[in-house]
C-alpha cells in the first residue's frame, strides 16, 4: 500500500493541517530546540518563540507532542510501535504513550481498525485492566494511544526471581485477571494474547497486590461489535503467543470462531505455570508444540510437583480450563471465578514450610538464535479432565488439600508499560509440518520459566561421585609415579652393571629414587673416578630430575677374590681382614672371612655377628627403597 504525504507541507497524516491533497511521499516532523514542541513539516519557525525549527524522525526526551504530552523517556520498542513515558502538561500526570511505527501507519485499513479498537477499548474501565485515556496523531501523522502508566513487574519476571507462587496468591491473581477478561468479553473484546508478560503485578492505594492486564488496546474485536468489520479484520491472520495459544487459535479460526473461552484457556495455562513454574505443553519444535496443544494430554499439577502440595481441586480446575474442547471448558469468566472461589474455600491459606519451592530455579527456554528451540521433557505422565459427574457445582471437587508456601518478596517498583506487540501469523494447518517463520519469531520473543529441582540426595550423590572420581584419579597417578620410579631404578642399576670400569661394576652401590624422581646413590667405590662415573651414568637415564651422590671412596678396598684363604692363617689376620671388609661395606666378604676363624674365639665371633646384622639391615633398607 502506498504511503502518502501532503503536497503542500510534506507531512504525513490522515488529514493535513494545510488542507492540501495527499501525495506519495515520506514522513516529516519538525521541533523547536527552545520550547521542544513539535510541528508539521511546513513550519519553519516556532510560533511561540520564533526559533528556527529542526527536522526529526524520532521523539526525544523533552519534546512535546500535540502541545500537551512531554516525552520523558522511551520505555520499549515492539513490532507495532514505540512506547514512551510522558507527562501531561496541564494535569501533571504520568502516562504511557504508544506510537505506531511508520511501516504500518500508512495502511488505511489498519488505521481505521486501530482507531476503532482504541475507541471501544476506552470503554473498558476496570481496576484490573490497563486504562486507555486518549487517542491522537503526532505531527507527522502517526496515530498513538495514551494509556495508564503502571509500575511493577510482570508474572514472568516474578516467576523467574521467586519461583512458583503460593496457592492463595496464584488464585488471587488469576481471579483478578478473569474479572478484567469478563468485563472485556461483555464489551465484545477478546484479548487473544493472555500470557505472563501481559499480566503486570502492582500495588493499589491500600498496599495490596493488584494484577493489571496489558495489551487490550490492540486486541482483535469480535464480530459482535456494533459496527461492521468489513475490510478491517485482517483475515487469514491469528494473534497470540504459541506457548499459550488455544487449539482454535492454532487451527486458524477467526472472527466469531474465537471467543472469550480462548482467553480462559490461555489464563489456565498461565495459572498452571504460576503454581508449578512449568508449562503444561512443550515440544522440541513449534509444530510439536502445536500438536501438544491440539491433541496432547497434560499431567495434573499436583502430580507433577507433589512436593508443593497443590490442592487436587485446583488441578482439576486448571485441567478443565485447558480442555481441548471449548464446550468442556469454563464457558464464561464468571464460571471460572466461581471455580477459583470454591478452591479458595476448600483450601484455606495454611502455608507449609518446605525447602522445595526455594530450590526451584527459573531458567530461560529460549535463546537469541533465529530458530525456535523449545526444550523437550522426558515422557510426562498424562491425565484427562475428569467427568462432569465427579465435579461440584462449578466443575470442581469439594475435597481440600494442603498447600505449600513459596518464598515471596515484595514487588520491586519498576516502571513497565505496554511494549510487546502480538505478531500476526499465517493460518497453520495441523497436518502440515511446516512452521510459519512469524510464529517462530513470536515464540522467540517470549521468555518462559522452567524449573529445575535439586534435592539433598542429588547433592549427596554428586558429592560421592566427585570423591570417587578424585580417588580413582589419585590412585592412578600414584600407580603411574611408582612405575616410573621403578623403571628409573632398574635403568640406573643396568647402567652401573655395564659400566666401563671393572671396579665400578663390582662396587656395592645402592640405588634409590624419590617421589620427585631424584636418584640417590649410596655405597662405596674404590676411586673418585668411579664415583663421578656412577653419578654421570645415573643422570643419563630418561626421567631423572637430579642425582644425589652419597658414594664414599675407599682406596684400600680389597675384594674377596684377592684375599688368600690359606690354612694356617692367624686369627688376628682373619679378624683384621674381616674388619677391613666391614669398613669397606663388604659385609658378605667379612662374614666369609670371619667364619674361617675358630668358633671359640670371642673377638672373631662378635665381629661375625656384627657383620651379619649389618648385612641384614642393608638388605631390608634396599627392599624398602625399591
Amino acid at each position: 500500500m502506498d504511503v502518502h504525504s501532503c503536497a503542500k507541507c510534506a507531512c504525513f497524516g490522515v488529514s493535513c493541517y494545510s488542507g492540501a491533497a495527499l501525495l506519495p511521499g515520506s514522513y516529516c516532523m519538525k521541533y523547536c530546540p527552545a520550547c521542544h514542541k513539535t510541528y508539521p513539516g511546513d513550519y519553519n519557525v516556532c510560533p511561540a518563540d520564533q526559533t528556527g525549527l529542526q527536522m526529526t524522525h524520532e521523539l526525544q526526551p523533552g519534546m512535546i507532542i500535540r502541545n500537551k504530552y512531554e516525552i520523558l523517556a522511551k520505555l520499549g520498542v515492539g513490532g507495532m510501535g514505540v512506547v514512551y513515558k510522558v507527562r501531561h502538561l496541564t494535569f501533571n500526570e504520568l502516562y504511557a504513550v504508544k506510537i505506531v511505527n511508520e511501516t504500518i501507519s500508512g495502511d488505511t485499513n489498519f488505521l481505521q481498525r486501530f482507531q476503532k479498537e482504541a475507541v471501544v477499548t476506552r470503554k473498558l474501565r476496570h481496576p484490573n485492566a490497563v486504562r486507555v485515556d486518549d487517542f491522537d496523531y503526532t505531527d507527522d501523522g502517526r496515530p498513538f494511544i495514551v494509556m495508564e502508566l503502571v509500575e511493577g513487574k510482570n508474572i514472568g519476571e516474578v516467576l523467574q526471581s521467586e519461583g512458583p507462587l503460593r496457592i492463595p496468591r496464584a488464585i488471587h491473581i488469576a481471579r483478578q485477571v478473569a474479572q478484567a477478561l469478563g468485563m472485556a468479553h461483555k464489551l465484545g473484546i477478546v484479548h487473544r494474547d493472555i500470557k505472563p508478560g501481559n499480566i503486570l503485578l502492582t500495588t493499589d492505594e491500600q498496599g495490596q497486590e493488584t494484577a493489571k492486564v496489558l495489551d487490550f488496546g490492540i486486541a482483535k474485536l469480535r464480530d459482535a461489535v456494533g459496527e461492521t468489520n468489513t475490510g478491517m479484520t485482517m483475515t487469514g491472520m491469528v494473534v497470540g503467543t504459541p506457548l499459550y495459544m488455544s487449539p482454535e487459535q492454532f487451527m486458524g479460526k477467526r472472527g466469531g470462531e474465537v471467543d472469550g473461552r480462548t482467553d480462559l484457556y490461555s489464563l489456565g495455562v498461565v495459572l498452571y505455570q504460576m503454581v508449578t513454574a512449568q508449562l503444561p505443553f512443550e515440544g522440541d519444535t513449534l509444530y510439536s508444540l502445536m500438536m501438544q496443544h491440539m491433541q496432547g494430554t497434560v499431567r495434573p499439577p499436583h502430580e507433577l510437583v507433589p512436593e508443593l502440595h497443590i490442592p487436587e481441586s485446583l488441578s482439576l480446575l486448571i485441567l478443565k480450563s485447558i480442555d481441548k474442547s471449548r464446550e468442556q471448558r469454563f464457558q464464561t469468566a464468571g464460571e471460572f471465578i466461581a471455580g477459583l472461589d470454591q478452591v479458595a474455600v476448600a483450601a484455606p491459606d495454611e502455608p507449609v514450610a518446605s525447602d522445595h519451592a526455594a530450590s526451584i530455579e527459573a531458567t530461560s527456554l529460549f535463546g537469541s538464535s533465529q530458530a525456535s528451540t523449545l526444550p523437550a521433557r522426558t515422557g510426562p505422565a498424562t491425565a484427562k479432565t475428569p467427568p462432569a459427574s465427579a465435579l461440584g457445582q462449578a466443575g470442581l471437587p469439594l475435597a481440600s488439600s494442603a498447600q505449600i508456601s513459596a518464598p515471596q518478596g515484595s514487588v520491586p517498583q519498576n516502571v513497565t508499560a505496554q511494549t510487546g506487540d502480538r505478531r500476526s501469523v499465517s493460518q497453520v494447518a495441523p497436518t502440515a509440518p511446516i512452521v510459519n517463520s512469524m510464529l517462530v519469531k513470536s515464540a522467540e520473543q517470549h521468555v518462559l520459566i522452567q524449573p529445575r529441582t535439586f534435592r539433598l540426595k542429588h547433592f549427596l550423590i554428586l558429592a560421592i561421585l566427585s570423591l570417587a572420581a578424585v580417588f580413582v584419579a589419585g590412585a592412578g597417578y600414584l600407580k603411574y609415579e611408582s612405575l616410573q620410579r621403578t623403571r628409573i631404578e632398574s635403568a640406573v642399576n643396568e647402567k652401573l652393571s655395564t659400566a666401563p670400569s671393572p671396579t665400578l661394576r663390582q662396587a656395592a652401590i645402592a640405588v634409590s629414587v624419590s617421589p620427585q624422581r631424584e636418584v640417590i646413590l649410596n655405597g662405596n667405590v674404590p676411586t673418585a673416578e668411579d664415583s663421578t662415573s656412577a653419578e654421570t651414568l645415573a643422570g643419563s637415564v630418561a626421567g631423572v630430575s637430579r642425582v644425589t651422590n652419597r658414594l664414599k671412596v675407599f682406596a684400600s678396598v680389597v675384594h674377596p677374590q684377592d684375599m688368600s684363604g690359606a690354612a694356617g692363617e692367624s686369627v688376628e689376620s682373619l679378624i683384621q681382614k674381616g674388619s677391613d671388609f666391614m669398613d669397606a661395606g663388604d659385609y658378605a666378604s667379612a662374614i666369609d672371612c670371619l667364619r674361617k676363624a675358630p668358633s671359640n674365639n670371642k673377638g672373631a665371633q662378635d665381629l661375625l655377628e656384627r657383620a651379619q646384622r649389618a648385612q641384614k639391615t642393608e638388605e631390608e633398607l634396599l627392599k624398602k627403597r625399591r
